[in-house]
């Protein structure tokens, strides 16, 4: 059985992030509607420096993608941005 997601690094290839439950929930809501709108696509610089200022890193430089496991807890994460 896996690690649980707290404990999991969610870091593969495709980005150097600092784990997603870090900073997911006090992202603001104009940042997690850039997320949403392209799961897939490259994260603005905006975004990254607002992530690196939430967890207190220079991790998160561009570019950088968010990996299976960042999506994943973002569709489970049912709050409503608007």
């Amino acid at each position: 059985m896996g690690q649980p997601i707290a404990e999991r690094h969610l870091m593969d290839s495709t980005n150097t992030l600092p784990p997603i439950e870090r900073w997911w929930p006090e992202l603001s809501i104009e940042a997690k509607h850039s997320l949403k709108e392209d799961l897939h696509g490259e994260i603005s610089e905006s975004v990254l420096k607002e992530i690196a200022s939430l967890t207190n890193s220079d991790a998160a430089t561009a570019p950088q993608r968010l990996g299976d496991d960042e999506r994943d807890y973002i569709a489970t994460q049912t709050e409503i941005v608007d």
